[in-house]
Formats: structure tokens, C-alpha cells, sequence
């Protein structure tokens, strides 16, 4: 019993929390009345919903939507009653989504329709549940811990090296902390456990310890195994699942678990993880900067105040939640159904025949009654079963479905190094420069002809570096308003203190400076002209308005009075030190 589900969308609920962009929160009375509504509502469809499935399919198949539900009252939270603005951090996006699913659970527990687990007290159940989803939620702590750890020791290691290192540990050590949470014990000597064990040298498997699984007081009918290295590496085999089958058919389905070890399942699985947070990581800023700087209408980014509009980021957002749905449910779960059937298949090869595996398999579906429900992640049993029959009557079947699967692979890790190489080599500094540029023409058309927003336009891409274009934006409110002292000023400041010596032009910034001069004669703009004397080396007059400056500034009280004594200082040592 795997939480695919769950796990991926605790993914998606720690992405929305994070990435939705912020909005007016409400007051404190208003959010807890609404937020209590929420829950009461999420309580009653829960009720509703769980009991009406009519048998045990249809309540496999409305169980298996819980996580997606959930996902949508927790929407709510973040849409609609902006909880992550009173409280930002992954811990309360764990914790708030936990509190929709432990509702969930509880009421899953008293409406059971599966036969193995009716009976069961619906608190039992959800302890069960909790336990069983314990080691999914644990290694989010251990990674965020971790993450912190590693920034402190190497400062500076890009997120994209420092995240990949945390899930490879936790590869390593999530099968030791799960069988720890999960209620097991070890599987007592007997003559089962000696054929099992026969069975694994045989195979070249080493395990840490094979366990009896014990969730749900050990009723589901399940196995499954651990760990990509023996040392962490366990078998696992629920009771009922042992009261079920012979012991031929329990050796198959141990050969199964096996298959998935000798095929490196697991390390596939890790593999798929970590390309996609590395892609994440290597292509989410480009991606954005690159729709930035191509989005046509540039003007619709901002509001009439000249503030980011919030649907770029709620696409974002949004963008990101669908990029792990399709990542994980279609092109990971197509991995994970083949991957299921090549462990079936293992079981067949390694024991000459599929009527162990076969067998177990119809047992398994007779008792759950579930063998025709549908999984993202698993062939139904049918699906299986027929397969299997096919498979043995037909045993090319066997070769060309792992020649596809192994060509799969192949096509996935050429794919992968691509788009790493691609995504190494972008500009991303080009790509930055040509979003800003993007985003001022926005600006611009939302300024239309307003000299006094195109200067402050120019002041913010001056105070962010971006010279070139805030020189542009400049000149353009110059047309509209070619007498404005403050523009004619900053324009003049630009030209000549630019980083960039293709920027800099000190005899038009002393032209430009000069007319501000004769419209306003403020300390700041008298400053700027004593620079453009200074760097069209003519130091006298250079001194001269630095002084002028100074005597301004002290007649108008100003603070930073020390700033004009050094400016005159440095500016007249140059004109007495000048032939």
C-alpha cells in the first residue's frame, strides 16, 4: 500500500502555498467564521459522499479521490482566506493539509465497504492511516532540516545541487524510519521464512530484515519492499496476505518484490525525482523571464498604480502545480504501471512459471473485490492477470516489453541531459534585460504621456542598474516635458555615473545639467552640474557650483550637509591642483 496520492499532492499543496501570490487580507473574526463554514461543510460532503458508494469498488474509487478534494478545500485557504500571509512557512502547509485528511480518514475507517477491513473501529483506522502516512510526511522535515544544514556548510551551493543531495539521503534512509513508524515485527523463523530467505540468496537480493506489516491490524492484503541498498533494503508482508495464499503463491509474490529490486526500480524512481527537481530549479526562472519579455501586451502585467498584477503569478502558480500533476500522474505513472508489470514478469522468469503470481493475484481480487478498479500507478488485476496469461502462452511478449521499457529509459535520460545542457547554456542575464525592457514598455503605455510616472519609472530602473533603459525613459518624458529641471538633472546624473562607459556622455549631461540649473537652482541640481564641469575638465567651475551647492544646501537646512562639504573638498582640491 504506497501513498502515491498523498504524497504528490502534499507536493502540490507546499507549491501553492508558497507561490500564490499575496492578497488583502481579511480580518481576524471574518477568516474564522468563514474558515470554521469551510470546515463544516468539508465534514458534512465528506459524510455524504463516503456513504453513499454502494460496494466496494465504488468506494475504492471515491477513497482514491480523497487527496484531490482536499486539495481543493485547502485552495480555499490559500485563494480565497489568504492563510499563508498570517502564516508563510511548509510547516503550516503540512499541517493544514493533514487536517483535511485526518477528517477523511476517520470517516473512510466508519464507512469501510472493502470486506478485509470492515469491522474495523474507525479510530483504529485512523491511527492506522496516520502511521502509514507518517514516513511520507517525515521526509519534508528532514529535507527542509537538511537543507538548512547543508546551506550553512557550503553558503552559496546552487538550490539545484543542495535538494537532489537531500533526496538522495532520504533514498537511503526513509525505509529505516518507516519500518520503525509503521507497526511490523519480524517475520518468525519458520519454514516459509527459510524458503523466502532461499529464495532472495538465490536471486543475489540482500535484505536488512523481512517484517510481518501490521497496519490496519494487519488486514490489508499487501506487500512490498524497501530501500535501494541491502543495509536499508526490507521486505514487508501484511498477515492477511500470509493467511491468504500458499505458500507457492506467497514466494511469488515475493518474487515480484524482488523483481523490483533486481530492476532497480527504486533507483528509477529516485532518478525521476531528482531530474525533475533539478528541471524545476534550472528552467522555472528562464521559462518566467523568457514569458516576461515575449508576453505581447506588456501593459496588462500592471495595475493603473504601476503594481504587478497578481494573474502572472497565479499562473505561475498554477503553471507549477500542473507541471508536477502531468509529470507525475501520466509520464511517471506510465513508468510506474510498466515498471509493475516487469516485476510480474520477473516473477514468472525467475520461477519458471506465472501460475504462482497468477493465482495470488485472482485471490487478492476475489477478496478486496476490486479487480477491475482502475490506478494511475498500477494495472488493475485484471489488466494484470491477462497479461500474465498472455505473457506465458506468448513469450516474446516478455522480451519486446522490456526492450520498450529500456528504450523508455534511454529516450528519457537523452531527454534529460538536453534539457540540462539547454538550460545551461540560456542567457539568463540576456533573458533578464529583455524582460525588464518588456515590462517598461508596459509601463511606458500605461504612463502614455505623463512626464512625471515616466520619471519615476527612470528612477526605479536607475535605482535596479538598468542605465541603458533608464536613460531611454528619460528622453522620452524629456519630449513630453523638455523643461523639466528634475528630469533634465537625473538624465545628466546617468551620463555621468554609469557603470557602463557606453552610457556615459559628460558633454550632454553638461548641456543637460545647464538647463536644469537655469530652472531650478536645488542643491542636488547644482551638484550634478558641478560633476559635469569636473569631468569636462573644467575644474574652477566645477568648484565654484560645488560651493554654490553647498551654500544652497545650508539655506535650505538640508540633513546631509557633510555630503556637499566633501563633494567641495574633492572638487576644488582638483581646481587648485589643476595648471
Amino acid at each position: 500500500m504506497v501513498f502515491y496520492d498523498e504524497i504528490i499532492y502534499l507536493f502540490l499543496a507546499l507549491i501553492l502555498w508558497g507561490s500564490w501570490p499575496k492578497a488583502p487580507v481579511l480580518p481576524l473574526g471574518l477568516l474564522g467564521l468563514l474558515f470554521l463554514g469551510k470546515d463544516l461543510l468539508w465534514f458534512l460532503f465528506l459524510h455524504r459522499y463516503l456513504s453513499g458508494a454502494r460496494d466496494s469498488l465504488s468506494f475504492t474509487l471515491r477513497q482514491q479521490r480523497l487527496p484531490r478534494l482536499a486539495l481543493l478545500f485547502f485552495f480555499v485557504d490559500i485563494a480565497l482566506l489568504g492563510i499563508p500571509q498570517r502564516l508563510p512557512g511548509d510547516l503550516w502547509a503540512l499541517l493544514f493539509y493533514l487536517h483535511y485528511l485526518l477528517p477523511a480518514w476517520y470517516l473512510v475507517g466508519r464507512y469501510e465497504k472493502r470486506a478485509y477491513l470492515e469491522g474495523l473501529p474507525p479510530g483504529k483506522y485512523l491511527l492506522s492511516q496516520l502511521r502509514l502516512f507518517l514516513p511520507a510526511l517525515l521526509p519534508w522535515f528532514l529535507a527542509l532540516a537538511g537543507f538548512e544544514v547543508l546551506e550553512a556548510l557550503w553558503p552559496g551551493l546552487p538550490d539545484y545541487v543542495l535538494w537532489p543531495a537531500i533526496l538522495g539521503l532520504l533514498v537511503i534512509l526513509f525505509p529505516y524510519l518507516a519500518v520503525r513508524i509503521w507497526p511490523t515485527r519480524p517475520f518468525p523463523a519458520s519454514h516459509l521464512r527459510h524458503s523466502i530467505e532461499s529464495y532472495l540468496r538465490d536471486q543475489g537480493i540482500r535484505v536488512g530484515e523481512i517484517f510481518l506489516w501490521l497496519p490496519f491490524g494487519g488486514r490489508v492484503l499487501t506487500a512490498g519492499i524497501l530501500g535501494a541498498f541491502p543495509p536499508f533494503r526490507y521486505l514487508l508482508i501484511s498477515p492477511a496476505l500470509l493467511a491468504a495464499l500458499e505458500e507457492d503463491e506467497v514466494l511469488s509474490v515475493v518474487a515480484h518484490e524482488a523483481g523490483h529490486v533486481k530492476r532497480h526500480h527504486l533507483l528509477w524512481l529516485f532518478l525521476f525525482l531528482a531530474v525533475f527537481v533539478v528541471l524545476i530549479y534550472g528552467m522555472l526562472e528562464p521559462s518566467w523571464f523568457l514569458f516576461l519579455a515575449l508576453f505581447p501586451r506588456p501593459e496588462w502585467l500592471l495595475t493603473q498604480e504601476f503594481r504587478p498584477q497578481l494573474w502572472p503569478e497565479i499562473l505561475l502558480a498554477l503553471s507549477l502545480a500542473a507541471a508536477v500533476i502531468l509529470y507525475f500522474r501520466y509520464f511517471v505513472g506510465y513508468f510506474l504501471r510498466n515498471f509493475e508489470r516487469q516485476a510480474d514478469l520477473y516473477a514468472l522468469e525467475s520461477l519458471g512459471s506465472a501460475r504462482g503470481i497468477i493465482s495470488s493475484l485472482e485471490k487478492i481480487a476475489a477478496l478486496s473485490g476490486l479487480r477491475q478498479a482502475p490506478s494511475w500507478h498500477h494495472y488493475s488485476l485484471a489488466e494484470r492477470i491477462t497479461f500474465l496469461y498472455e505473457a506465458s502462452r506468448h513469450p516474446e511478449l516478455i522480451r519486446r516489453h522490456h526492450q520498450n521499457l529500456r528504450r523508455l529509459k534511454l529516450l528519457f535520460l537523452a531527454t534529460a541531459i538536453l534539457l540540462f545542457s539547454g538550460t545551461s547554456l540560456l542567457n539568463r542575464g540576456s533573458l533578464r534585460k529583455k524582460a525588464m525592457a518588456n515590462l517598461v514598455r508596459g509601463v511606458e503605455t500605461r504612463a502614455g504621456n505623463n512626464p512625471e510616472l515616466l520619471r519615476a519609472l527612470g528612477d526605479y530602473l536607475l535605482s535596479h542598474q538598468q542605465e541603458k533603459l533608464a536613460v531611454e525613459v528619460y528622453t522620452r518624458a524629456l519630449r513630453k516635458a523638455p523643461d523639466d529641471p528634475w528630469l533634465l538633472n537625473n538624465l545628466a546624473w546617468v551620463l555621468l555615473t554609469a557603470r557602463d562607459p557606453e552610457v556615459r556622455n559628460p558633454l550632454l549631461a553638461l548641456k543637460l545639467a545647464r538647463r536644469a540649473a537655469r530652472h531650478l537652482g536645488a542643491p542636488e541640481i547644482l551638484d550634478t552640474l558641478a560633476e559635469a564641469y569636473s569631468q569636462n575638465r573644467k575644474p574652477e567651475e566645477a568648484c565654484f557650483w560645488a560651493s554654490e551647492a553647498l551654500e544652497k544646501a545650508r539655506r535650505r537646512a538640508k540633513k546631509n550637509l557633510s555630503y556637499y562639504r566633501k563633494r567641495r573638498r574633492k572638487l576644488c582640491s582638483h581646481a587648485s591642483s589643476s595648471p
